[in-house]
C-alpha cells in the first residue's frame, strides 16, 4: 500500500494525474500484471481507491469469491446526484499477470478504460449529475467476468434503480472510429451518441464475454465502447508507449457526454432485448465452457471471422492459427459472423476435438484442434 500512496502522492505534488499516469502506474511492475486475487491487484485496487479519495468520492472495495476459492476486489465510487436512479460507468482493471516470466501489462487491455474512469471520477467529482453516477473499476473480468457478476446480484444502487452501464473495455488504440457494442440495448443510446465528435461503428451484436454482458442478462441497457484488435492482445507486448494518449482523452469526452446525457435526461432509457443471453434455468453452470483462446477482428466486414490474436499458450496457438486468419467453418458448418461462431463453438465441450476451416492469404485450409476450457461467469 506505501508504494501505490507514494505514486500518487509524487503525482498530486506536480498536478492532476493525467490518461498517462494512470495507465503508466497499472502497468508498472509495482502491479505485476494484476491477476485477480494478487498482490499486484491489490496495489492496483489501492492505487484506484486513492484516486476516488482525491476527487471526494469515498471508495468501497467489494470482495467477490473467484474460482480458485481466493477473494477477488471490485472498487466503487459513488456520486450522489439529485436521484435514487443510477448510471454505471465501469472498466476491468485485472490483466492476466505474467506469461512465460513477463509480465503481461494489459495497456490497453484494460488499463486503458480503467484509466477513462479515474479521468471521470475527478470530472463527476466536481461536477455531479442529475442522476446518481456510479464509478466501478472491475477485477475478475479475464477469468470470465466474475467481478461484474457478482456487482449484479450486490449492486451498490438496487438494478431497478439503474438506468444504464456503459463499458470501457481496449479503448487505447484509437485510430479511425470507435466501436459501440449493444447500442440497441437501451432506446435511446443512438440519440445519445448521435453527434460526437468521433466517428461511431455501431455493431450489431450487443458484444460478449466483457462486464456489460452482465448488466445486459440482468436487462439493464448497457454498451461496450472498443476501439479494436490487435496483435499485442493477451501478450506481454501490450505495453503503455503504444497507446493513443490523445485518443484516448476523446474516448473519455465521449463517454462523459453519452454519461451525462443518460443521467440528465428525465425520462429513463428503456431496456430493449437484441439476442442478449438468457441465464440458464437454474443459474449458470458451474462447470467449464469451451476455450478456444482467439481473438475476432470486430472491424472486419468480410465473411467469417477474421483472428486479430491468439493467446499464448491457448489451443488456438497449439494448432497454428495466428493473426489474419479468416475462420470460415466448424465441423464443416459455416458461419457468416462472430456471433454465429460463438454460437457454434460453444455447441461444443471442452476436451473435443474440432475441424476449423481456414482462410490463410486467400487459401483454404483444415485445421484440427482440442478445445481447452474456461470457467463460465460466476453468479455467486
Amino acid at each position: 500500500m506505501k508504494t501505490a500512496m507514494l505514486f500518487l502522492a509524487l503525482l498530486l505534488a506536480q498536478a492532476a494525474p493525467t490518461l498517462e499516469d494512470h495507465v503508466k502506474y497499472l502497468t508498472s511492475d509495482e502491479c505485476e500484471g494484476r491477476a485477480e486475487a494478487t498482490e499486484g491487484e491489490r496495489k492496483a485496487a489501492e492505487y484506484i481507491s486513492g484516486i476516488f479519495r482525491d476527487a471526494k468520492i469515498k471508495p468501497v472495495t467489494q470482495e467477490f469469491p473467484t474460482h480458485g476459492g481466493d477473494k477477488g476486489r471490485n472498487v466503487i465510487g459513488i456520486v450522489p446526484g439529485k436521484s435514487d436512479e443510477a448510471v454505471v460507468i465501469g472498466a476491468h482493471y485485472d490483466h492476466l499477470g505474467q506469461s512465460d516470466g513477463k509480465i503481461c501489462r494489459g495497456a490497453d487491455d484494460n488499463a486503458s478504460g480503467t484509466a477513462v474512469v479515474l479521468e471521470l471520477a475527478a470530472r463527476f467529482g466536481k461536477k455531479p449529475a442529475d442522476r446518481t453516477v456510479v464509478l466501478i473499476a472491475f477485477s475478475g473480468e479475464e477469468a470470465g467476468c466474475f467481478g461484474s457478476r457478482y456487482y449484479v446480484n450486490h449492486p451498490a444502487v438496487p438494478l431497478e434503480k439503474t438506468v444504464a452501464m456503459i463499458n470501457l473495455d481496449m479503448v487505447g488504440r484509437l485510430k479511425e472510429q470507435l466501436t459501440v457494442f449493444g447500442t440497441d440495448t437501451g432506446d435511446t443510446f443512438r440519440d445519445h451518441l448521435a453527434d460526437g465528435k468521433l466517428k461511431i461503428v455501431f455493431n450489431k451484436d450487443p458484444g460478449g464475454q466483457s462486464d456489460h454482458t452482465s448488466f445486459q442478462m440482468k436487462k439493464v441497457p448497457a454498451v461496450h465502447l472498443f476501439t479494436g484488435s490487435h496483435a499485442d492482445w493477451h501478450k506481454p507486448s501490450d505495453t503503455p508507449e503504444k497507446l493513443n494518449y490523445a485518443g484516448l482523452k476523446q474516448v473519455a469526452d465521449l463517454t462523459e457526454l453519452l454519461a451525462r446525457r443518460i443521467a440528465d435526461t428525465p425520462e429513463r432509457m428503456k431496456f430493449q432485448k437484441i439476442g442478449v443471453p438468457e441465464p440458464p434455468a437454474g443459474g449458470v453452470a458451474k462447470g467449464a465452457i469451451p476455450y478456444l483462446g482467439s481473438m475476432p477482428d470486430y472491424g472486419h466486414e468480410g465473411k467469417g471471422v477474421k483472428l486479430a490474436g491468439v493467446a499464448p499458450g491457448s489451443p488456438a496457438e497449439k494448432a497454428g492459427l495466428k493473426e489474419g486468419d479468416i475462420l470460415l467453418a466448424l465441423n464443416g458448418k459455416e458461419f457468416a459472423d462472430v456471433k454465429a461462431y460463438a454460437q457454434s463453438l460453444f455447441a461444443r465441450k471442452p476436451g473435443e476435438e474440432i475441424t476449423l476451416d481456414v482462410d490463410r492469404g486467400g487459401k483454404r485450409q483444415t485445421v484440427k484442434v482440442t478445445l481447452g476450457s474456461k470457467r463460465p461467469k460466476s453468479d455467486e
